[in-house]
């Protein structure tokens, strides 16, 4: 009995140093708590083993092929999308049914799609042109997102896709789009701003006659760790 009062007395002790020195430092519970998560997060990043998780969870919370193409079968405006919008903001390769030709100018795309293709061809392609956009990295990132993820609620964890690019393969066998893209993650900072923190590189493989989907991510690319300044500012900007 003695010993267990001894240590009773000893665990509050410890809880009301813990509790003094907060108070000392001027930060409260929920800041401190936001600064080991953020730490947690850049050792996560620089992890020799994230890469491989967060592969692994893409390939368990990604949509199924099904969904997927259901989604753009619902979805006839994404090949206008596609066209007039897309072509002028992403570098775009296009390999012409007949194998003669690669496109890379948004005109010769935009002529060949809508002047040079056969009514069947047109129909037979016309999922790969809906999907061929930004449109198809969104499942992948919401793959991503989880309280230990890539992209953090918790965190107010920020995306900024970039450097996009898109290829459209018609002449093989079985067309297909071939998408990659660089993610950019941040946090906030106390100044409205944000604190990059990683770039990742997601690769995507859309090929519906084979019935394929293939999502994941190549390089990992973590940032210099922050400064302690950084960490706090950005703590109490989620705190408060």
């Amino acid at each position: 009995m003695r010993k267990m009062i001894q240590d009773e007395l000893g665990i509050q002790k410890t809880l009301l140093q813990d509790d003094i020195a907060l108070w000392k430092s001027g930060v409260s519970k929920k800041e401190l708590s936001f600064r080991n998560q953020i730490r947690c997060f850049e050792s996560d990043l620089h992890s020799d083993t994230f890469l491989e998780k967060l592969n692994s969870t893409i390939a368990h919370r990604m949509s199924s092929f099904k969904e997927v193409i259901d989604y753009y079968q619902s979805s006839p405006d994404l090949k206008d999308y596609t066209l007039d919008t897309e072509l002028d903001r992403i570098p775009y390769r296009l390999l012409t049914s007949d194998g003669s030709r690669e496109l890379t100018k948004s005109d010769d795309i935009r002529k060949y799609v809508q002047d040079e293709e056969t009514e069947e061809e047109e129909v037979a392609h016309s999922l790969l042109y809906r999907a061929a956009n930004q449109s198809i990295f969104a499942d992948a990132i919401v793959a991503l997102t989880s309280f230990d993820g890539l992209v953090r609620p918790q965190l107010n964890t920020g995306t900024f896709v970039d450097k996009c690019s898109i290829t459209i393969d018609l002449h093989k066998k079985d067309p297909h789009v071939r998408a990659t893209c660089f993610v950019n993650v941040s946090i906030p900072d106390y100044e409205g701003n944000r604190l990059s923190m990683a770039s990742v590189l997601v690769s995507i493989y859309f090929c519906p006659s084979k019935q394929e989907l293939r999502s994941g991510i190549l390089h990992l690319l973590p940032l210099p760790e922050l400064k302690d300044e950084q960490v706090f500012g950005a703590a109490r900007s989620l705190a408060y």
